[in-house]
């Protein structure tokens, strides 16, 4: 197999469902070693076993330091490096119901902090010496369209994902001269399960991504040439035209 993925060695946050097992099945179909990292054991050891290739199913929580200290020693110990980071564990919010900053209680703020943006922050130091004593490493923290613009009712939510492209550009910054690339994507509504955080009464958008074109989008991301990235690019879906059928001609009489 020729493919810039091939043999690569890449850890998934968030790899249970979503753009997370969107991502891991077209990496390994491409070759790279995984590390599949999740809450959720049973969704995430079947992943596990669905695409072979030797996948870990990993159970860790990304807002635990120590579980992303084990996370990283856990693919260095079985592959003796690692190559890229997808940090997408995320959610969007804990109450089940959309509610104004005002109504937002400090542990459902705190929880979709810790969760979107700590645990981006922790996945992202925990791979960063290896990546640094290789010279060599790509990461990509997804973080969505409210990090360009905040939304009325997912306050938290909205903030979590401006700090994580803070933090991306942040860290590209420091460690871009070593040859690690960090890149930062923002999807636009995606159809995933998220959409259940609020309980059925957020209206889904019409128009959504797929997990599977936005997995597509991510390996593009790291199988860039070297010497490029992409600053926080947008990802959203495009409504189709549909040609209306022409009418029949009129039969002559």
């Amino acid at each position: 197999m020729n493919d810039a993925l091939t043999n690569k060695v890449a850890i998934i946050t968030g790899a249970a469902g979503g753009i997370g097992a969107a991502t891991a099945r077209l990496l390994a179909s491409r070759g790279s070693s995984l590390i599949l990292v999740d809450r959720a054991a049973g969704p995430l050891q079947s992943l596990a076993e669905e695409i072979g290739r030797g996948a870990i199913a990993l159970p860790c929580d990304v807002t635990s330091e120590q579980d992303m200290a084990q996370m990283a020693g856990v693919a260095l110990e079985a592959h003796g490096r690692i190559d890229i980071l997808i940090a997408g564990a995320g959610i969007l919010r804990t109450s089940g119901t959309p509610q104004m900053v005002a109504d937002t209680s400090f542990a459902d703020w705190k929880r979709v902090l810790d969760v979107n943006l700590t645990g981006t922050f922790l996945s992202n130091r925990a791979v960063l010496p290896a990546m640094l004593a290789q010279k060599s490493g790509d990461i990509v923290n997804i973080s969505s369209v409210s990090g360009k613009q905040g939304r009325a009712f997912d306050g938290a939510y909205a903030a979590s994902k401006f700090g994580i492209v803070g933090l991306s550009e942040s860290l590209a910054e420091e460690v871009q001269r070593e040859g690690v690339r960090v890149q930062c994507l923002l999807p636009d509504a995606v159809d995933t399960t998220i959409w259940d955080q609020s309980g059925g009464l957020a209206l889904k958008p019409r128009l959504m991504l797929t997990a599977d074109r936005v997995a597509g989008f991510i390996a593009y991301l790291v199988t860039l040439p070297r010497d490029t990235f992409l600053l926080n690019p947008v990802v959203a879906p495009v409504p189709l035209r549909v040609r209306k059928p022409k009418p029949s001609p009129t039969a002559s009489a």
